[in-house]
C-alpha cells in the first residue's frame, strides 16, 4: 500500500463535493476516517507497517455513491435543504451505476484514478467478508471495512450495537434473507480482536 496513487485530504474533499454527497454522510465519512486513523497510528507505533493516509482517505470516499442504495430521496432523512442541482446528480450516478450497491458504484467511480483505493471501498461491503475475492487482506482494507462497522451515523458505538442497528435498518431491504448474518458478526469480531491485538488494545 506504499506506493499507491492516494488523493490528497484536498481531492477527497472536491470528490464529496463533485457527488453532492450529503452532509450527515460525509460525517459519517469523517468519524469513521478519524477512528480508523487512531486505530492505524495505534499500530504502526507497535511497529506493523500501516499506510494511514491511505486509511484516511478512503474512510473519507468509502460512502459517495451511498445514494445509490435510496429506493427514494426522503427529504426528512438530510439535515439540510436538498436542492433541484442535487436530486439532478443523484439521478445522474444512480442511473450510471444502476443495479450496484454503493459499494460497487464508488469502486467504479474511482478505480480509473485510485484503483487500490476503490477496491478497499470496495471490500468494505458487510457481505464481502463471505467473499474469498472480496473479503480485506491488507491492515488498511482491514481498518476501513471495521471503522464503518464501529460508526452509526456519526458516533462511535460499539461493534455489538452498531451490528444490531444496521441489521434492523438494512437487512429486511438490501440482503437477501437467507443471508447468515450470525456467521458474519462473528467474523466482524474476530477482525475486531485482530485489530485490537495489532494495536495493543485490551479487549473488555
Amino acid at each position: 500500500m506504499q506506493n499507491c496513487n492516494i488523493p490528497t485530504k484536498e481531492q477527497c474533499y472536491k470528490i464529496l463535493k463533485e457527488c453532492h454527497v450529503p452532509k450527515h454522510i460525509i460525517r459519517h465519512c469523517e468519524v469513521a476516517a478519524d477512528l480508523a486513523v487512531e486505530l492505524a497510528k495505534k499500530i504502526s507505533v507497535n511497529g506493523i507497517e500501516v499506510n494511514i493516509d491511505f486509511v484516511h482517505r478512503a474512510c473519507l470516499l468509502h460512502d459517495i455513491l451511498r445514494v445509490c442504495d435510496f429506493h427514494q430521496i426522503l427529504d426528512d432523512i438530510f439535515d439540510e435543504p436538498i436542492t433541484e442541482e442535487d436530486r439532478k446528480k443523484w439521478q445522474k450516478l444512480t442511473a450510471q451505476h444502476r443495479g450496484m450497491r454503493h459499494e460497487e458504484a464508488a469502486c467504479e467511480f474511482l478505480k480509473s484514478e485510485y484503483p487500490e483505493i476503490a477496491l478497499a471501498i470496495k471490500k468494505h461491503a458487510y457481505r464481502s467478508l463471505l467473499d474469498e475475492q472480496l473479503t480485506p487482506k491488507t491492515i488498511e482494507e482491514k481498518l476501513v471495512y471495521y471503522a464503518d462497522k464501529r460508526v452509526m451515523h456519526d458516533k462511535v458505538v460499539s461493534l455489538k450495537e452498531r451490528l444490531e442497528e444496521g441489521h434492523k435498518r438494512n437487512i429486511p431491504v438490501n440482503c437477501k434473507k437467507d443471508i447468515d448474518t450470525d456467521y458474519i458478526d462473528l467474523l466482524i469480531f474476530k477482525m475486531e480482536s485482530e485489530l485490537f491485538a495489532a494495536a495493543g488494545i485490551l479487549e473488555g
